[in-house]
């Protein structure tokens, strides 16, 4: 072969070899890379707790106390310059603690019935306390005391008359049952004016 055909050859083969080259690099398949992005949103739980009811439980009343709930006794009587003072002692003998306050309810008697013709005010003209302080109040428990001062003219003063009186009503409230005290010595007021204390402890 002469030389001329054998270089045409080679020009052909390698003119066929770049093109086949060339598709290959032109037609390639293209990988495509997927990048996958996984966005995490944390849910946070918010518990809401309401705050604590408070319950106040308000202590229970107590009731004022009532007549048949006492006894009574007269403890004696005493006077100095024309006055005469006489003490009443009660005595709690049943039912749960009740409260005292304020003066008495106060009902004169003889024999007979109650007397007329007093004026029973409350006062704090007493020689001693606690008769002459202004009462408060204050709980009375089973078996305890409490006591009453009467105060009055034990003297009489021109044509007034002195009256005996040998029991003495005391009640805690209008209209409730009366604590009945007995004198076993009767006092005897000789003007109309009789003062009552405040209760007070004994």
């Amino acid at each position: 072969m002469r030389r001329s055909q054998r270089n045409l050859i080679l020009a052909v083969l390698l003119v066929v070899g770049a093109f086949t080259v060339g598709r290959y690099f032109i037609h390639r398949p293209t990988t495509s890379s997927t990048t996958s992005t996984t966005v995490t949103t944390s849910s946070t739980s918010v518990t809401t707790t309401p705050p604590s009811s408070t319950t106040t439980t308000a202590a229970p009343s107590l009731t004022t106390c009532r007549g048949s709930q006492f006894t009574g006794t007269n403890i004696g009587s005493q006077g100095a310059a024309g006055t005469g003072y006489d003490v009443m002692s009660l005595t709690k003998v049943s039912g749960n603690s009740c409260v005292v306050d304020g003066y008495p309810i106060v009902t004169l008697m003889n024999a007979k019935g109650a007397l007329s013709g007093f004026v029973l005010s409350n006062s704090t003209n007493f020689p001693s306390a606690p008769a002459n302080a202004a009462p408060v109040a204050y709980t009375v428990q089973s078996g305890q005391k409490i006591e009453v001062q009467l105060r009055y003219a034990n003297i009489a003063a021109g044509t007034q008359a002195c009256t005996s009186v040998s029991q003495v009503h005391v009640q805690f409230v209008a209209g409730d049952n009366p604590v009945s005290v007995s004198f076993a010595y009767p006092i005897s007021p000789c003007a109309s004016a009789v003062g009552v204390s405040g209760f007070y402890p004994a």
